[in-house]
């Protein structure tokens, strides 16, 4: 009995002393042992879940990412794009709160907007130090709607359950809008969640700088491949547009023969195709173009149809002129089809930047496009303008300069004689200034033939005019 009572005590003092793994766990403030928390690499993507006492519908999140990345978000009940629900945080428009956009994802593209979703906003919310954080408590986040991928659901007895997450670029990026487009993504990846740890703890999760990865797990982490076929779909556009098509029409005002005109003009076209079979492509990963309803898209269309039926102007004009050697319809069609081209296709550039969500690139835009208007004016009206000038041309009142001794001469040149002046004019004289009629005198001439020499009419003895 003595044994018995002294092992009792024994084991209490040992209890007091030595806590349970468990409770120093739960002591711990950033790592709490009833939910279960997941860094990314790098802590680009921080998460933490708990199961809410009313297991059947409800549970309590919390979702943060470091201040210079543009977005980040975590995909529940799949570890593949399909299905997913994502819950989505980026800064608002003012940069001093965060915006959370729930969507659900029916491909690998962009996610859309889910305006079903129930959830309040917890304490824990908004802008620290180094993350913007968003801490809810979600009412109807076990199922939803997932098309036909056969998922769209959270397994909350499950101590392996998959989950996505991905975060966007480096920048900063900022709106109140739950629709707001979203840039490809950076990094993504997978990893497991032991639901089953977190059940019966009605708190939100706890997730601060010190936090680490609990009751979670890394399953793949892929840095993402650029997606190249949007810059390339811009830069094809702005050289094609903007440079091209430009200096295609400084060569034919340049005097030079219609075939480089021509030979750009095909050469810039055919990039033009090009680009928009990439922007057609591309559009499709991204909700903002998958419809193809909007303005920079309508734009592209209207332009690509343009230049087909400029190809076939060109075609028709140049054909008709080589008979006619003259204008023609075709012609003059062409010429304003080209104006409308060039106008609305470089506008159409500066609208595609705002639709990539890339604005800054419409500033470097708006400088090349500057340089070329100015070069292209100089090189039409300014060579046009020297050369006029190295001939003399263009002062007269008719736009030319009258022949020199046209021009009316000013009160000191009056008297004064220039090898420019015209030849000197004669005029009738009232007496001979030493001229007179010879009769020449031969042997073999009879002196009184009727024929002679004074009885040809020479006319009038004649005086230059600068004598008078």
């Amino acid at each position: 009995m003595l044994l018995r009572n002294l092992g009792r005590l024994a084991l209490a003092t040992a209890a007091a002393l030595l806590p349970l793994p468990s409770v120093l766990a739960k002591d711990d403030p950033d790592n709490p042992s009833g939910q279960s928390t997941f860094i990314s690499p790098k802590g680009n993507v921080g998460f933490a879940l708990t199961i809410a006492e009313n297991k059947d519908t409800e549970l309590y999140f919390s979702i943060r990412a470091p201040m210079d990345v543009s977005w980040a978000a975590v995909g529940l009940g799949s570890d593949d794009m399909p299905g997913a629900l994502y819950l989505i945080i980026y800064r608002d428009e003012r940069g001093t709160g965060v915006t959370f956009s729930p969507r659900l994802a029916y491909g690998h593209y962009e996610p859309k907007y889910y305006d079903g979703l129930e959830y309040d906003v917890l304490n824990g919310t908004g802008i620290g130090k180094n993350y913007y954080t968003f801490t809810a408590r979600c009412k109807n986040c076990r199922n939803w709607a997932s098309g036909d991928s056969g998922r769209g659901y959270i397994d909350v007895s499950s101590s392996n359950s998959k989950s996505i997450y991905a975060y966007g670029p480096r920048e900063s990026f900022q709106s109140s809008s739950y629709t707001a487009p979203l840039r490809y993504h950076q990094e993504f990846g997978t990893f497991s969640i032991d639901m089953k740890r977190t059940e019966g703890s009605a708190e939100a999760p706890v997730l601060n700088d010190d936090s680490e990865t609990s009751g979670a797990k890394l399953l793949t982490n892929t840095k993402a491949k650029a997606n190249w076929k949007t810059p390339l779909h811009g830069a094809l556009m702005i050289v094609c547009v903007a440079v091209l098509m430009p200096l295609g029409v400084v060569l034919l005002r340049s005097g030079l023969q219609a075939k480089w005109h021509a030979l750009n003009q095909t050469i810039a076209m055919l990039g033009a195709f090009g680009a928009a079979a990439l922007g057609i492509v591309n559009s499709f990963y991204y909700q903002r173009s998958r419809s193809f309803d909007s303005s920079h898209q309508i734009i592209g269309f209207v332009v690509v149809a343009l230049l087909l039926a400029q190809f076939g102007l060109g075609f028709f004009h140049h054909t008709q002129y080589k008979k006619t050697q003259g204008p023609t319809m075709y012609g003059t069609i062409h010429l304003w089809v080209g104006r409308v081209i060039l106008f609305f296709g470089t506008l159409n550039c500066f609208i595609g930047f705002t639709f990539a969500v890339q604005r800054k690139y419409g500033m470097i835009l708006a400088a090349i496009v500057i340089f070329i208007c100015f070069f292209g004016f100089f090189a039409i009206f300014g060579r046009n303008y020297l050369n006029k000038k190295k001939r003399g041309v263009g002062h007269g009142p008719q736009g030319y300069n009258p022949e020199p001794w046209r021009q009316p001469q000013q009160p000191h040149q009056q008297h004064r004689n220039y090898p420019s002046d015209p030849p000197p004019g004669y005029e009738a004289s009232s007496s001979h200034v030493g001229l007179r009629s010879v009769s020449p005198v031969t042997p073999w001439r009879s002196s009184d033939r009727k024929d002679d020499d004074h009885d040809l009419d020479l006319g009038t003895q004649q005086r230059p005019r600068e004598f008078t």
